[in-house]
């Protein structure tokens, strides 16, 4: 399936709600999400680079952060290669895509880190 940049922000953000609509604690939801989506990441930058900052943002939304989800988002950011999409998208998309990336590096260090899964 071919995503546009938006609409995959929007399914991913979608499919974290709805687990939470069943009850689901905000790392469970989370984690299903992610779960969802591993076969699209293994499409490309582009949808690995979208997937794994609508995961960091959602993340940043929780009042605190499971340890293992903490490092999983880490070692994902730092690892995502941007440039490769520069010539991809267009310039405002791609500035945006940074934008994200960058906010979420700043503020996942302030987030409480907890081991107890909730």
């Amino acid at each position: 399936m071919h995503w546009e940049y938006e609409e995959l922000f929007e399914a991913v953000n979608e499919t974290y709600h709805e687990f939470k609509l069943e009850n689901m604690s905000g790392t469970k939801a989370l984690s299903r999400t992610l779960s969802e989506f591993e076969t699209t990441m293994n499409l490309g930058i582009f949808e690995k680079s979208i997937i794994v900052i609508a995961y960091g943002e959602i993340l940043l939304t929780h009042v605190e952060v499971f340890h293992k989800s903490k490092e999983y988002l880490l070692k994902e950011l730092k690892g995502l290669s941007l440039h490769q999409l520069k010539d991809k998208l267009p310039l405002e998309q791609f500035n945006d895509l940074n934008t994200r990336r960058k906010v979420i590096l700043e503020n996942i260090e302030q987030k409480p880190v907890t081991t107890i899964l909730d």
